[in-house]
């Protein structure tokens, strides 16, 4: 996993360098408002969890706005469905039992700030803040497989964390790979607080946003 995300960053940062040595700029102009869709996968899990989870896929799909402030920075409000949620291998009486991944569907409204460079290249921090829709699992072991239904009255209703990343400016719309590491626990009480424990969110993005004319 970590060769992968430093492949992608490096692609991201020679794709930027290689359109700001070839003079490239977007079509549309980062000064004007513009509605767009964005959407992409993400890979995420918790961290401070007592059973150190692993990462697994999601994705994300909505809504953004860019709303310029100044000729260098820009505001970016978006409301997102967001698919997170770790898996882990869990233990009883010290031996193997089986393997565990939570799935959590929350609605996200990260407000991100964009800091425009002199090449096509943004650099992007804000926060988020997500209210969680439904939870449920699955589960294997050796010998079996299940899936289950969990009590949302067991996890927190509101997640929120902070966001930093880097977006590349393209002819209608960009293209973003963000971090969001989250700062609420996610668990609050029952059989979900037992297995994650001062478990957060994090995890990486790679999305598109696309914006319309």
């Amino acid at each position: 996993m970590r060769r992968i995300l430093l492949l992608a960053f490096v692609a991201i940062t020679f794709g930027a360098s290689a359109q700001e040595n070839s003079g490239y700029y977007p079509i549309y102009s980062i000064h004007d408002p513009h509605f767009g869709i964005t959407f992409g996968p993400q890979v995420t899990s918790f961290h401070n969890d007592p059973y150190d989870s692993e990462f697994q896929f999601g994705f994300f799909i909505g809504g953004s706005l860019s709303l310029p402030l100044s000729k260098r920075i820009g505001l970016e409000p978006q409301l997102l469905y967001s698919r997170k949620g770790g898996k882990g291998d869990y233990y009883i009486n010290n031996y193997y039992d089986g393997t565990i991944r939570f799935k959590l569907q929350y609605i996200e409204t990260p407000l991100l700030l964009n800091i425009h460079t002199r090449s096509v290249v943004d650099i992007v921090m804000g926060g988020y803040a997500g209210f969680l829709l439904d939870s449920n699992f699955d589960y294997s072991t050796p010998y079996y497989y299940g899936y289950g239904e969990l009590d949302n009255d067991q996890f927190e209703k509101v997640d929120f964390g902070l966001i930093g990343g880097i977006g590349i400016n393209l002819p209608n719309g960009k293209i973003v790979f963000k971090y969001n590491y989250g700062l609420s626990d996610v668990a609050k009480e029952g059989n979900a607080y037992l297995f994650l424990e001062g478990a957060k969110n994090h995890g990486f993005s790679f999305s598109y946003i696309g914006y319309l004319k």
